[in-house]
């Protein structure tokens, strides 16, 4: 039987003094990032959030925390397109504080402060099952009225 050993692979040469993400700067903007989040509730437990950085340069920064209850939490924020993000974040009832921060390659900078509703996703399940119309129209014994 043959002994085998991991062998470590050397570490990479410091890469360029300009990361490869700012390529195509436009050196006269001087317009800070716009951030939008998308969602208008969240349930409680784990959420996807999605929200929108809009900026002329590429972004050198971003950054997500939010609150779980007395907790302030931070996050990863994952990049999708059309300049779009996402974070997975749980949420917990009455109301969670997201803050977002941006910062483009020529340092303009942006920060977004939102409060949003959290809901039981029971309660909102069962809300609207009794709010159905069609439910509404059938009584118990299943006859049309």
């Amino acid at each position: 039987m043959a002994n085998a050993q991991w062998v470590m692979q050397p570490l990479p040469l410091p890469g360029p003094v300009q990361p490869a993400c700012c390529t195509g700067t436009v050196e006269n903007d001087t317009t800070p990032p716009k951030i939008t989040i998308l969602n208008d509730i969240l349930y409680e437990g784990n959420n996807v959030l999605k929200l929108k950085i809009e900026d002329e340069s590429p972004l050198k920064l971003r950054g997500i925390n939010f609150t779980q209850g007395d907790r302030n939490i931070e996050t990863y924020l994952a990049k999708e397109q059309n300049q779009e993000y996402i974070a997975l974040i749980k949420a917990i009832p009455p109301v969670t504080e997201i803050q977002v921060r941006a910062v483009d390659v020529n340092d303009n900078a942006a920060r977004l402060v939102q409060q949003i509703k959290v809901v039981n996703w029971f309660d909102t399940v069962l809300s609207s099952i009794a709010n159905n119309p069609i439910l509404k129209i059938i009584n118990p014994f299943g006859e049309i009225r």
